[in-house]
């Protein structure tokens, strides 16, 4: 039990550095090209598959803990890189007057992600067994990498439509309107 929360712990620590991580290379990655963002995205969620598939499918209480903590700390950092990112990029292709509602249906998304995702394994988890529940739930995150990378097919073309609106709009503003 004590390893099993040493091990949530270090999932954890990595999901912390995961975050800034991303952020930091969600900013320079940007500033090269606007599409440097989501193929960090997907490919950080599909690379995260790895160390987990390792952990289900290799790991048992005679583990080495230091083994299996450097493992898990891999896995939180590289699922949780895309968190900053995906803020910043819907931000960037939505209007000023649309952002609230796109962030709100990002939450509710992500909030029924946190909620069906376990429940899924769970109903997985009584139809199989529990290894087998969690690599079939890998799949999930492979789609959403193959997704987040379907991003850079049409992010540059929706950012620059929402430059050209602005500035049309800035434009129109400045005239006394």
């Amino acid at each position: 039990f004590q390893q099993a929360t040493g091990v949530l712990l270090t999932f954890g620590a990595g999901n912390a550095v995961g975050v800034i991580l991303g952020g930091v290379l969600g900013h320079f990655s940007y500033k090269r090209d606007v599409r440097g963002p989501p193929f960090f995205m997907g490919v950080s969620l599909i690379l995260g598959c790895i160390p987990f598939y390792f952990l289900v499918n290799t790991v048992d209480e005679n583990g080495n803990v230091g083994v299996v903590s450097a493992i898990t700390i891999i896995s939180g950092i590289l699922v949780v890189i895309p968190v900053p990112l995906e803020r910043s990029i819907l931000t960037n292709v939505c209007l000023p007057q649309s952002r609230g509602r796109a962030n709100a249906l990002v939450s509710i998304v992500d909030d029924l992600g946190k909620g069906l995702g376990p429940a899924l394994v769970s109903v997985l988890i009584t139809t199989f067994d529990r290894q087998t529940a969690f690599n079939i739930s890998l799949i999930g995150w492979i789609i959403g990498g193959l997704l987040s990378l379907a991003i850079m097919l049409f992010v540059d073309n929706d950012e620059k439509a929402v430059q050209q609106t602005l500035r049309i709009q800035l434009s129109g503003n400045q005239d006394g309107e």
